[in-house]
């Protein structure tokens, strides 16, 4: 069987699936990337809209109509465009208070069974999302000022908890097959 060049011969795992778990990761993380620069751009007109609407109600006196409305979906495509990103490198918040105690065994244990409550959890917000979403869509509801289509707004949520999912089952797979890990050698304990 040829190896490829980040293969090692003695490496005791399949270098298919390790193979399959990175260029997953990898398609993940450049998707992600891609939402979280939209985000940010979303984010960054948001303050632009706030500072408008603030300069305005000082010259002209009175608010700019439909602020409220394109600050909330620009806030909510930041957020949720974003936090797919922050699963993929790994920069959510973490408190450690068991996994120091414990072997590198452990530690891969207990990030497989963190990648797939946090899999399980983001499919289940992504289900209930979508039955939400889909009634919001039926009775036709908008945004106050705007009429925005409340759809769009939900929108940016389901579309994140996709990514999320996305991205906590990449990871889990990784770990399972042990793509971040050094290479098995034969014989090796």
């Amino acid at each position: 069987m040829p190896c490829s060049p980040d293969h090692d011969p003695g490496d005791r795992r399949d270098a298919g699936a390790v193979r399959f778990a990175r260029r997953l990761a990898s398609a993940v993380e450049a998707l992600t990337r891609l939402g979280a620069y939209v985000g940010i751009g979303a984010l960054a007109v948001a303050i632009l809209i706030v500072v408008v609407d603030v300069v305005w109600r000082r010259i002209g006196g009175q608010a700019l109509i439909g602020a409220v409305d394109l600050t909330q979906l620009c806030v909510m495509a930041a957020a949720f465009l974003s936090i797919p990103y922050a699963f993929v490198r790994r920069s959510h918040v973490v408190v450690d208070l068991l996994a120091g105690r414990l072997s590198a065994d452990g530690r891969r244990l207990l990030d497989l069974l963190g990648a797939v409550l946090s899999t399980a959890l983001l499919g289940l917000i992504l289900y209930l999302g979508w039955g939400r979403a889909m009634e919001q869509l039926r009775y036709g509801d908008v945004s106050q000022d705007l009429a925005i289509p409340m759809i769009w707004y939900w929108g940016f949520l389901l579309t994140g908890a996709g990514l999320s999912v996305l991205a906590a089952f990449a990871f889990f797979l990784r770990r399972l097959v042990g793509a971040d890990d050094p290479p098995v050698r034969e014989g090796a304990a």
